[in-house]
């Protein structure tokens, strides 16, 4: 099993509409219905946020896949439908997905249910997102060698680069009559297949430096090189603000202090970065 299951029931009826549920999805930007073919048995509505690289399917089934089923509360009715969250989601991301599920089960009048629960339980956020993470560490210690490609990191770290991430477009959109620079992550791991996140910056250029940087990829006329984000740091936090409202530590090159800034860069000599570096994508990265 590599995904997290999640049933949808209704007390005393199978029946739902199947036209709204459709539309639902609809105002949803990240779903779309996959298309069906002749031998079809499954109703793939497939979640994809390109932003934080997850996604998700929901399944309308022609029959029941729930094993359980038998030693369930009679009054609730399975009704084929049920919600697949790959193991490998980050929990920041998980919650997005499992909004969409809490807004179905208000919508609609569904229960759900997972195995590990008891019985058909009413739709309760932190009991479904507690169990998701129950079901990841189970599955991270008895099948971690299926997590081919995919690097740990602390999970508080990641939900402040994946928030970054996810309100990247917004900070763009307040910086662009400033201009200044707001990067995308670069990720990285070692020989000893530590993650790290980077930035890519340009001298001269007034810049925000996400949370939890450690290294950045410098580049000055043709050449670029790597510094150690906390030695740059602790040469230009005098002239560095933080970002407003924003999560703690993410900085910003003070107006006008862009000149001082490369200064103070090329003046020093920082400390050589030894290790081999090889980039990754976000969707690589799992929690821990």
């Amino acid at each position: 099993m590599n995904n997290f299951i999640l049933h949808f029931f209704k007390a005393k009826t199978r029946q739902f509409d199947y036209e709204k549920l459709l539309s639902f999805f609809d105002e949803i930007p990240e779903t779309e219905v996959e298309e069906a073919t002749e031998d079809s048995t499954e109703l793939r509505i497939l979640y994809r946020n390109p932003v934080l690289k997850s996604e998700a399917n929901f399944v309308i089934s022609r029959k029941s896949t729930v094993r359980e089923i038998h030693k369930l509360d009679p009054q609730y009715l399975d009704v084929n439908f049920r919600l697949e969250v790959p193991l490998r989601t980050p929990n920041f991301n998980a919650k997005f997905i499992f909004k969409i599920a809490r807004d179905l089960a208000e919508e609609f009048e569904f229960a759900v249910f997972n195995s590990l629960f008891e019985d058909v339980l009413n739709f309760r956020m932190e009991v479904v997102e507690r169990v998701f993470e129950l079901t990841k560490e189970h599955y991270k210690e008895k099948h971690g060698y299926k997590f081919e490609n995919v690097y740990f990191y602390p999970e508080e770290e990641l939900n402040d680069c994946l928030k970054y991430v996810n309100e990247q477009y917004d900070l763009q959109r307040y910086y662009k009559e400033q201009n200044v620079y707001v990067p995308n992550y670069y990720i990285v791991v070692d020989e000893s297949k530590k993650v790290y996140f980077a930035i890519e910056w340009e001298e001269n250029k007034r810049t925000v430096f996400p949370p939890h940087i450690k290294y950045i990829y410098y580049h000055t006329g043709f050449q670029t090189v790597i510094l150690p984000y906390d030695e740059v740091m602790a040469k230009i936090e005098k002239f560095t603000t933080n970002v407003p409202g924003f999560i703690q530590n993410t900085k910003v090159i003070a107006k006008k202090q862009h000149n001082r800034v490369s200064k103070a860069i090329r003046r020093t000599k920082f400390s050589q970065v030894e290790k081999t570096l090889i980039r990754i994508d976000l969707s690589q990265i799992i929690d821990f």
